[in-house]
């Protein structure tokens, strides 16, 4: 029968089905007895089955799948034509494995050609998570090694045991397995032996914002320091424009009175402006010159100053600061001689009132 046969194919032994042997090991008149026999050879064949199309190493099966020792429908052996093996495979770092590192286990599985087993699975995984597999499988002669090396990582501290793998495989009738010796493996922590666990967060403290205020307070400050940045450098550059020497006034009047763009302005328009600048050229160069404050006086103060620094041109000076005092503020519109004049007129009685070479000599240095 089909049955018996398949029996009889996946005996330990691997010869093929023999009925007249089955009708002695069987007799015909104990029917319930080869009913359990048929039935338990079904289960074996259908665990096969079932174990080969899973993934090269197999998931770890729940708690009630896989009985305990010689329980049950697998049958765990010491020996038998599957045998199991387990090996630690080197690293390349010379430092010790710390939680999370990966590390690579390699399980030697060795049976016969005709013998047929599953993948290799644990009862239990415990702190170890396998990352990756790999299967190579090699012939010598009528033993075949299936060679499954697997990636795992830990992820607890300690000094750890690897699981027991288990491979199962049918034999005389029922299935059986073999099971890999325990490794031991030391993981390290992650953390420092010195360094203590992590601590919760503390509870947030509720405080002001005071972001604005601080923008604010910037803002201010920035606005003083310009106001006090720009007055310190103006007062900077009158001390350097003081430390040097002055030219002497009259040099000084006539170089400014030949720099005002005399056609420019009028051909412009600008009578006042030409009329304001040529007026307080001379004013400066009268208060350098014989020492009253000329740029801060009225026309009618300059004649009174003048009279009593006895000027010998004071006259000339009145007569122009009038003309100009007219155009500047009575809205005199000269013609274009007289306009022209007054620029010459101005140089002129700066020339007349240059002091001579004795003079200078005399003067107080």
């Amino acid at each position: 029968m089909k049955g018996q046969r398949d029996n009889g194919t996946k005996g330990s032994s691997g010869r093929a089905g023999n009925p007249g042997l089955t009708r002695l090991l069987l007799p015909t008149h104990h029917w319930s007895l080869a009913i359990g026999h048929w039935s338990l050879s079904a289960s074996a064949l259908g665990l096969w089955l079932l174990s080969s199309c899973l993934h090269p190493v197999l998931a770890q099966p729940a708690a009630d799948s896989v009985p305990a020792d010689g329980a049950g429908a697998l049958r765990i052996v010491e020996q038998g034509p599957v045998s199991v093996s387990a090996k630690l495979k080197p690293r390349r770092s010379t430092k010790p494995l710390t939680v999370g590192d990966r590390f690579r286990l390699e399980l030697e599985v060795k049976r016969h050609r005709s013998t047929r087993a599953a993948e290799p699975f644990a009862d239990s995984l415990g702190p170890f998570l396998i990352l990756d597999t790999k299967t190579v499988t090699r012939y010598k002669g009528d033993t075949i090694v299936d060679l499954h090396e697997l990636e795992l990582a830990a992820f607890a501290p300690g000094e750890l045991a690897l699981p027991r793998f288990l491979v199962s495989f049918p034999d005389s009738g029922e299935a059986r397995a073999v099971r890999s010796e325990s490794l031991g493996l030391t993981i390290k922590p992650v953390l420092d032996e010195k360094m203590e666990d992590i601590r919760d967060l503390k509870p947030q403290v509720q405080f002001p914002n005071l972001l604005p205020l601080w923008i604010a307070l910037g803002a201010v400050l920035l606005v003083v320091a310009a106001v006090f940045g720009r007055r310190f450098l103006r007062t900077l550059r009158r001390r350097i424009v003081r430390a040097q020497p002055l030219p002497d006034p009259w040099d000084e009047a006539l170089a400014s009175l030949a720099q005002i763009p005399a056609r420019e302005w009028l051909g412009a328009g600008q009578v006042k402006r030409y009329y304001y600048a040529v007026s307080e050229i001379l004013k400066r160069y009268l208060t350098r010159r014989f020492g009253f404050p000329a740029l801060d006086q009225t026309t009618s103060e300059m004649i009174l100053a003048m009279k009593a620094a006895r000027i010998e041109l004071r006259d000339e000076f009145t007569a122009f600061f009038r003309r100009a005092d007219l155009v500047k503020y009575a809205k005199l519109v000269p013609d274009s001689a007289e306009a022209d004049a007054a620029l010459a007129t101005a140089t002129g009685l700066v020339e007349r009132t240059k002091p001579t070479e004795q003079q200078r000599d005399q003067a107080p240095k």
